[in-house]
């Protein structure tokens, strides 16, 4: 179903309370803002949430009328299900923690591309770890001599 802008948080408490199994899968991201960093838990599909119910008028009424939701995903013969093994997959991710961490973190010899800077499009191979302030130093050969250049995480990708 989809919910109201930033709203999957209520929606998922009123169909609650409405005896309506929902999951709403969350992400754990690196949040920055000038010097500050910090973890922050973010939706996985922002706007969407999974509800498990059978598609009895009676239902659809009570999940489609539930504060914070906007509609239901479907067509003229009802909701559109999604895979169990899907939700399934998801849930064993998330299984744990309560939320799914992104891919694993950058380590010595993953090669990278720089996505933005002076060195965008570039690519190199990481030479240390990222520090505690998420710092990683990157071997690049520019003008056929090795050099070594200190960057935040968040302007590399992994290759």
């Amino acid at each position: 179903m989809q919910t109201k802008p930033r709203a999957e948080d209520h929606a998922e408490g009123m169909l609650a309370q409405r005896a309506v199994p929902t999951f709403l899968p969350r992400l754990l991201v690196r949040k920055r803002h000038g010097s500050r960093r910090w973890n922050a838990l973010e939706p996985l599909f922002p706007g969407y949430l999974f509800c498990r119910f059978a598609p009895t008028p009676e239902a659809i009424a009570r999940v489609r009328w539930a504060p914070g939701v906007k509609r239901l995903l479907g067509d003229d013969d009802g909701p559109i299900p999604v895979a169990d093994d899907v939700v399934g997959y998801l849930q064993a991710r998330a299984a744990g923690a309560g939320y799914i961490v992104a891919g694993r973190p950058l380590a010595p010899g993953d090669r990278v591309r720089f996505r933005s800077g002076p060195f965008a499009l570039l690519e190199g191979i990481i030479d240390r770890p990222a520090s505690r302030a998420e710092r990683v130093r990157v071997l690049l050969v520019l003008m056929n001599m090795p050099v070594t250049v200190e960057v935040d995480v968040a302007e590399l990708e992994r290759v």
